[in-house]
């Protein structure tokens, strides 16, 4: 065969260094002061990036998020310095144990293993997209493929964050609608769940007949799942938590 002739079966052609998709690292800070009015009224100061790091890279700590039960709760959120280097340290480890049948189910517990409230709406929103960011960046590079928002993984993993992640006042309670602060729990059976509704209210044994799970005592979010008491709905598929 000549040089000239096209060798249709060049298997040079077919390999390639490059990833379509990379883990990034979670992004710089932005400014750690909004405003001073920010300050003055909500004492809103931002955890710089390298705190955030340090913070979390006790040894004790580092166990937990070596768990995928683990749970994590910040009461005032911001913009989600903590909440997304907490996911995606997670997501690291779930990317070290996982192949790609049990990546999806382990990476949904981490997910729901971290909770969070913040009052200002602004910085609750901006948290959401950038813990739905951390999510998928882990997923596409994983997998290799892009997550389409059309998949039960991406539609339970928003429903997981909305749920998980929450507006209100740790002062008082309550949310904005003054109606007091609600969470999911998340309690595995196999490769399905079982979610039960509790407040925030409830976590200090308040004795409020009026609130969720009030009448069983103090709860909390670091408990043994499996050894909750409250009361449960139907086991759902985790892929398909979205459907409640």
């Amino acid at each position: 065969m000549s040089e000239s002739e096209i060798n249709l079966f060049d298997e040079q052609q077919f390999k390639s260094t490059d990833k379509k998709f990379k883990l990034r690292a979670t992004k710089d800070d932005g400014d750690l002061i909004k405003s001073k009015d920010r300050v003055q009224h909500h004492g809103e100061v931002f955890t710089p990036k390298w705190m955030v790091k340090k913070m979390l890279s006790e040894p004790s700590i580092q166990e937990k998020l070596h768990d995928l039960h683990a749970t994590f709760f910040e009461p005032s959120a911001g913009e989600g310095a903590f909440l997304k280097e907490i996911l995606h340290q997670k997501l690291d480890y779930v990317d070290q144990i996982s192949n790609k049948s049990s990546w999806k189910n382990n990476a949904l517990w981490a997910l729901m293993s971290i909770y969070a409230i913040e009052l200002l709406e602004d910085n609750l929103v901006k948290a959401k997209r950038t813990m739905l960011d951390v999510f998928i960046n882990h997923y596409q590079a994983f997998m290799q493929k892009e997550l389409s928002i059309n998949t039960d993984l991406y539609k339970s993993a928003k429903y997981v964050i909305n749920v998980n992640i929450v507006q209100g006042n740790t002062l008082t309670f309550k949310n904005s609608e003054n109606k007091l602060i609600e969470f999911r729990e998340w309690m595995p059976s196999g490769n399905k769940v079982e979610q039960s509704k509790f407040t925030y209210k409830s976590l200090f044994n308040n004795g409020d007949i009026d609130d969720v799970n009030a009448s069983e005592g103090q709860m909390s979010l670091f408990d043994d799942p499996e050894d909750s008491d409250s009361k449960k709905n139907k086991l759902t598929r985790l892929t398909r938590v979205y459907e409640g």
